[in-house]
């Protein structure tokens, strides 16, 4: 008798009728670097244009308005959340053949891509800290995720 099969804690039919374990979906890795910044970059300033095109396209003479804010916010976030939920990603991630992911590698789900904007807010906010709590996030997790995508459950991915 060998003596695996005088431990009392393990069945001596697992070694012999070992069912194959189920594939694990692939876990993805995020991507950073200079392609995940300048298609940022590009995304931004396609982003802010809207942004000044709707804001100056219903403002008028009186000082202080909140609609044009309020509408040229709106359309500023349009802008990532129909691209990134219609696309799989911005234009700016396009062009340099990124696509933004489930963990599992589906595309992402309009909820999720919802996430991933309302929380561009906080972290990618030129009022307040500018892009640096989306930098710190993807620089300092392993699959280069900023906290919009942790929160998601999504990743950047190149193609």
């Amino acid at each position: 008798m060998s003596t695996s099969s005088l431990n009392p804690y393990e069945s001596p039919a697992t070694e012999q009728c070992a069912e194959p374990r189920p594939e694990q979906p692939r876990q993805l890795s995020g991507r950073a670097g200079g392609s995940r910044f300048l298609a940022a970059q590009i995304d931004h300033g396609f982003a802010l244009v809207l942004f000044f095109m709707t804001a100056m396209s219903l403002a008028d003479d009186r000082p202080f308005q909140i609609f044009p804010v309020v509408a040229a916010v709106s359309v500023y976030l349009a802008y990532y959340f129909l691209s990134e939920w219609l696309l799989g990603g911005t234009p700016g991630k396009l062009v340099f053949r990124l696509r933004v992911r489930q963990m599992s590698g589906e595309p992402c789900t309009a909820a999720q891509t919802a996430v991933r904007t309302i929380l561009r807010l906080l972290e990618v906010n030129p009022l307040l800290l500018g892009a640096i709590p989306a930098g710190i996030a993807i620089l300092a997790t392993k699959r280069r995720q900023r906290i919009g995508d942790l929160l998601a459950g999504t990743v950047v991915v190149g193609v």
